[in-house]
């Protein structure tokens, strides 16, 4: 299963083009993340709070099509890996039909790796089971759990 999210992009996300500023996609991400974690009830300000967090340690990432001012973004993270510590996922950008140029087309497709870890000394520690147990459905259904 995949988690879906719409953003709208905002003028601060783009050059002065008003094409969308590279760097700004990886904020995106970084908001489809947490908005990912807090529907399988694992808000990231609280796993913070807690003593917890989920930095990302790997990120690369494949350009395939601009995003421009007002575009409306369909996207999508799927996990591809369920660590002892670590997850896989797997994110891409699509663009809306009804967007100008009204094209469905993929955007960006990015895959990163976040290591479940203390705060601050960033030591990995185990999922716990019931976040493991949350995540799980959104393992892509052709990986299995390590």
């Amino acid at each position: 299963m995949k988690f879906q999210t719409r953003k709208q992009v905002r003028f601060h996300h783009c050059d002065p083009a008003g094409i969308v500023f590279y760097p700004q996609y990886f904020y995106l991400l970084h908001e489809v993340q947490e908005d990912f974690l807090a529907h399988i009830g694992f808000p990231e300000h609280v796993l913070i709070a807690g003593g917890m967090g989920v930095p990302i340690v790997d990120l690369k990432v494949e350009f395939l099509g601009m995003c421009r001012h007002g575009d409306s973004l369909t996207i999508t993270l799927e996990l591809t890996r369920l660590g002892n510590a670590s997850l896989g996922m797997q994110y891409e950008i699509h663009g809306d039909p009804a967007s100008p140029g009204g094209v469905s087309a993929i955007k960006l497709r990015a895959h990163g790796v976040v290591v479940y870890s203390e705060l601050p000394n960033g030591k990995p520690a185990a999922l716990p089971e019931p976040m493991r147990d949350a995540l799980a459905p959104y393992l892509k259904a052709s990986q299995g759990t390590t």
